[in-house]
């Protein structure tokens, strides 16, 4: 009998993204190791482009009813995720990168004489404000959503882990160790934790959940 590995995501994995990935001969769990809450503001000020570092920031700005006052605003995003969930929602994405790091000079070379409104979440890296204030770009922030932790105790024999951001890898070790499990990692900054507990790690070529999917097919191959 053929091994099959076993991998745990610590995201739900929905039937869209499993059709643009060929899983073969894996077995794939999946469960929300963090979970998402709108956090209610005021939008009192809108400058010139209106930039989003996530699809949650960009889905409570829209359940709170301010798409109609926002996507006249053209945007700045960091994921093509983020990217096609804008445009998706008739906005207008003149810039994007896969990570903040990359997005940052572009803003600076390219819109320091334009002013930006940014929609974060409560848990946020201080990269792109650092470098909107050592700039003295004019800049605005909402805190749009909350990331919940969901430790769930994993009862499975699992060979593989997907993580997806900083916050899910806290969540997971919450409630399980990690011992000789690879780490599918969809980032560096994902990956960032991880460093002190294993040398298991593997990170996706691209910043997206399919990506990171595609390199576990990739190394059970």
């Amino acid at each position: 009998m053929s091994f099959i590995p076993t991998i745990l995501s610590t995201r739900k994995i929905h039937d869209s993204t499993l059709n643009n990935v060929v899983l073969g001969n894996l077995s794939l769990l999946s469960e929300d190791y963090i979970l998402i809450e709108h956090i209610a503001f005021d939008l009192n000020a809108v400058n010139d482009y209106v930039l989003f570092t996530s699809q949650n920031a960009v889905k409570s700005v829209i359940n709170q009813g301010y798409k109609g006052d926002l996507n006249r605003k053209p945007a700045i995003c960091v994921g093509i995720k983020t990217k096609e969930l804008l445009e998706e929602h008739g906005w207008e994405v003149i810039v994007w990168a896969h990570y903040a790091k990359e997005l940052a000079p572009i803003i600076v070379d390219n819109f320091n004489s334009k002013s930006i409104t940014f929609f974060s979440g409560s848990i946020r890296r201080d990269l792109l404000p650092d470098a909107f204030r050592a700039n003295n770009i004019a800049f605005n922030e909402f805190t749009v959503y909350q990331t919940v932790l969901n430790p769930l105790k994993n009862e499975q024999i699992i060979e593989g882990l997907c993580f997806y951001s900083p916050s899910g890898v806290e969540s997971y070790l919450k409630a399980n160790s990690i011992t000789t499990e690879v780490c599918f990692c969809i980032g560096e900054t994902t990956a960032e934790p991880l460093k002190e507990i294993t040398q298991h790690i593997v990170i996706a070529k691209q910043p997206t959940v399919e990506a990171t999917l595609q390199a576990c097919v990739d190394y059970y191959k």
